[in-house]
């Protein structure tokens, strides 16, 4: 009753913005529909101070969150659409694999296994990391063949594959993955993100537990390699029965970020670590069972 009341209270506060006059605090000139999109973007900014300074009861915020997102499209442009669909063994462009071992799965998409080792899950090393993505770009500007060795690969190999695409600084990383039980899969982890120069930049980190839910960590990558954690939270629902999950990192352009699998947000965090756009995403697999069906990005330009 009592969050049925703060809503309540929150529809009709937003409804009262939206039904007064602005002329007195827009430009004259602007159309309607842009007068809509300045007072949402600036209810966005109240929210999220809202949120990050805990001005206000969180259900009460959520749910102006969810009303200013029924009128107005946070993330507007598709970025990326991607369905992992190549009928060869690698994955169609813009999608390279780096390092380790992905390949395309006629029912599943772009698979990796790769065998855990204890501490493995402390993610692939800042060297092996800037390595491969810039060790990638230096390869196709000399015009030479991918940082990938055509020797077989170790099934202990973390995998990582890259996309390099602009990405506004807010934006919606949506992805599709499915992941069976693999013996030391705690030991693992899948991890998506966002990119800078190197190595920085943003990562959503799922690791699974050994009740078979997981936990989800979001990390902030220095440009020199450091990383700290944002944010984490559990997962109570059994992830390694190969049924899709769509897993979600979100970033608003006030810096307020938040992880979802399916419906259930996990957490909401502010951090303004990186204001820039950034300019590559990636997915790795540091031990387990994983594949990716499909990925959305959306972002503002």
């Amino acid at each position: 009753m009592r969050r049925t009341l703060k809503a309540a209270a929150g529809g009709a506060a937003l409804l009262l913005l939206l039904t007064t006059p602005l002329a007195a605090q827009t430009d004259p000139a602007q159309t309607e529909g842009e007068k809509l999109k300045s007072l949402l973007e600036e209810l966005d900014t109240l929210i999220d101070k809202g949120e990050a300074q805990n001005l206000a009861d969180p259900w009460f915020l959520q749910d102006l969150r969810a009303l200013s997102d029924r009128y107005g499209q946070t993330w507007p442009v598709v970025l990326l659409d991607h369905r992992f669909d190549s009928k060869s063994s690698q994955p169609k462009a813009p999608w390279e694999v780096r390092k380790g071992e992905m390949k395309m799965d006629w029912s599943r998409g772009l698979r990796s296994r790769v065998e855990a080792k204890a501490g493995q899950n402390k993610k692939m090393s800042d060297e092996e990391m800037v390595g491969e993505i810039v060790g990638g770009l230096l390869g196709k500007a000399l015009g030479g063949k991918d940082s990938k060795s055509s020797q077989t690969v170790d099934p202990s190999t973390p995998a990582l594959a890259v996309a390099e695409l602009p990405v506004s600084n807010a934006f919606r990383m949506t992805a599709e993955i499915t992941t069976r039980a693999m013996a030391g899969d705690t030991n693992g982890a899948f991890e998506m993100g966002v990119l800078q120069t190197g190595n920085s930049g943003y990562r959503l980190v799922l690791t699974p537990k050994a009740d078979r839910g997981a936990v989800v960590t979001l990390y902030a990558v220095s440009q020199r390699g450091t990383e700290r954690v944002v944010e984490s939270a559990d997962y109570n629902t059994a992830i390694a029965d190969d049924a899709p999950l769509e897993v979600t990192l979100a970033r608003r352009s006030g810096g307020q970020m938040s992880a979802a699998i399916g419906e259930q947000e996990l957490f909401s965090a502010s951090d303004r670590s990186f204001n820039d756009a950034f300019t590559a995403i990636l997915i790795a697999n540091r031990g387990g069972d994983y594949a990716v069906r499909q990925l959305t990005l959306r972002g503002t330009k």
